[in-house]
């Protein structure tokens, strides 16, 4: 019967103290981790957009051959300037059936997908694939023997 009295510790009631200290800690490395999600998003949200900005691209027209392509970066996106017999063409080297780049392919004077075998002609027409839509054409001016896409 002297075993009924011992105290049994393993049922007695978490200091107020010590829960309130890991109720800071859970809470503080919450924070922490949230701050760390967060604050970059924000930052980059709150960058200046500078699309408007983007330097037009200029070429100069006796660079390009007939039947070959030159790639460019314009405004975030890569374009293909393709000098065909009648003159030059822009397009957005962007397959439009999922957004892949499509590769110009001098041998036969057209445009191949990589990525689901889309073939586009050389004026940026379909001509067999998953795709229904032609290239979009990117607008250009010529001026003084130079192409500039702006």
């Amino acid at each position: 019967m002297a075993h009924e009295h011992e105290h049994d510790h393993s049922h007695e009631p978490v200091s107020n103290g010590r829960r309130r200290f890991c109720q800071m800690c859970i809470g503080g490395a919450a924070a922490i981790t949230v701050g760390t999600v967060v604050y970059p998003i924000v930052a980059f949200l709150k960058l200046p957009m500078r699309v408007g900005e983007s330097k037009p691209v200029e070429i100069e027209l006796e660079r390009l051959t007939v039947g070959q392509a030159y790639y460019a970066d314009f405004q975030g996106q890569q374009v293909i300037v393709v000098m065909a017999e009648d003159g030059p063409r822009v397009f957005n080297a962007s397959c439009t059936h999922l957004g892949c780049n499509v590769v110009w392919d001098t041998a036969h004077g057209n445009f191949h997908c990589p990525c689901h075998g889309a073939v586009f002609s050389g004026e940026g027409k379909v001509v067999s694939g998953p795709v229904s839509t032609p290239l979009r054409e990117v607008p250009f001016e010529v001026k003084n023997g130079t192409l500039i896409i702006s």
